[in-house]
């Protein structure tokens, strides 16, 4: 569950004037996005849409890496909203619904249904690898199987903060200390009856951040760590060793929105969801991007989906052309990339400084794809760009149907 700072609540209570009916907490980044069983599956549990009377929230599946999603569920968002964690078994699905703190549910039909199960003061919870097999952190940190029908207390050191499980059957992993570099991460390869705890160094990360993350990758000792830099911007970390080494994959800029991530099933795989108000007052809906990547990060596909009141799960629509920028952190030389077909005419990419003064240039010519700038002449710090064509956003040219996320940002010069 991602702690909420001083500038989330603000925004939460500012929107919460603005749009009572429908109460969005922009910016927070609960465990609402999961995987499934199979191959390419994923679940959602967001809020939906809202009427002049309730907000709706909805539970949506995809099979395809987030193409396309089929709405699971439709209930009130004050009573089946929550926490969703995907089982090993296809169809298997667990909910911690915000409306209690006492009870979770368990779905056997993909979350179109869920079952009530008894459990007190739930304040993390998490999947295993085994099939039924659940932990729930409360007053102490308890190991569940058989779907809720049995629990052991492991232990009650209330420092650790449960995360995620590992590949191997009793591999736990806490943090005792989120918010600062070194993270101190917790392991336990017996079912969270002991742990070890190790300084963890996020390479490029400052002594204070906002949150980290933790999701388990597919294999043993691959992990993903999320990590808030700041308000705005997720830095994603990538290891195959228990942490003992840590690779930076790629940074998520511009996510003041709501921000929900998981990795998948699939080996390299990991996704990103953005959700973002959308509609006319006082009839709102959720427009979501879904990032997905194959390559651990590194690289991700958009497509979007505008789940309105009367959303059934009909094709989304999909980015024909995405924009990459690599390496980023960059240090001598930084490429901005378009995925797809070959642009329609002649683009500019520009990079500012902080003051919003242009600082470099490049030329994407029409029939490119990529064009690569050289950074070796530029201070160490943050830097804006932005994508032009003939001086006009290229998110008014509805010709080159790209994402509006990608065609301004953040890039960072390292040395």
């Amino acid at each position: 569950m991602k702690t909420i700072t001083f500038y989330r609540i603000l925004l939460v209570v500012v929107m919460s004037l603005l749009l009572p009916q429908f109460s969005f907490c922009q910016g927070l980044s609960t465990r609402n996005l999961t995987r499934g069983a199979d191959t390419g599956e994923i679940y959602l549990s967001c809020q939906w849409y809202s009427d002049c009377h309730n907000t709706i929230n909805g539970i949506f599946r995809s099979i395809d890496n987030g193409e396309s999603l089929s709405v699971q569920r439709k209930t009130i968002w004050a009573i089946g909203a929550g926490p969703i964690f995907g089982d090993s078994v296809s169809g298997a699905l667990f909910l911690i619904p915000y409306n209690s703190i006492d009870t979770f549910g368990i779905s056997f039909d993909y979350g179109k249904t869920f079952e009530k199960k008894y459990y007190h003061n739930i304040y993390e919870g998490a999947s295993g690898c085994m099939a039924g097999e659940l932990y729930m952190q409360g007053f102490g940190l308890y190991h569940g199987t058989g779907y809720g029908q049995y629990f052991t207390l492991q232990i009650t050191n209330d420092s650790l903060r449960l995360q995620d499980v590992g590949a191997n059957p009793g591999e736990v992993y806490c943090i005792t200390n989120n918010g600062i570099n070194p993270i101190k991460l917790a392991y336990s390869n017996d079912y969270a009856h002991t742990f070890s705890i190790n300084d963890v160094n996020l390479p490029g990360m400052r002594a204070l951040f906002d949150e980290c993350d933790i999701h388990r990758g597919t294999q043993p000792g691959e992990l993903y760590f999320v990590v808030w830099k700041s308000f705005d911007t997720v830095a994603l970390y990538h290891t195959f060793d228990y942490a003992q080494t840590l690779t930076f994959q790629s940074y998520m800029l511009q996510t003041s929105d709501e921000l929900l991530y998981t990795a998948g099933r699939t080996p390299g795989t990991f996704y990103y969801v953005r959700r973002e108000i959308c509609g006319t007052p006082p009839c709102f809906h959720s427009c979501l991007w879904i990032y997905f990547s194959r390559d651990y990060g590194v690289t991700f596909t958009t497509y979007f989906h505008s789940i309105d009141s009367v959303y059934t799960g009909v094709p989304l629509k999909k980015t024909d052309i995405e924009l990459k920028i690599f390496p980023n952190p960059a240090n001598d030389r930084i490429t901005f990339r378009f995925w797809g077909n070959p642009t329609d005419s002649e683009y500019q990419a520009t990079l500012y400084d902080l003051v919003g003064k242009p600082v470099l240039e490049g030329i994407i010519p029409k029939g490119q794809l990529a064009v690569t700038l050289d950074t070796k002449s530029l201070a160490p710090g943050l830097y804006c760009y932005k994508i032009t064509n003939n001086g006009k956003s290229v998110i008014a040219n509805a010709n080159m149907r790209v994402s509006q996320q990608s065609m301004m940002g953040k890039v960072l010069i390292i040395r």
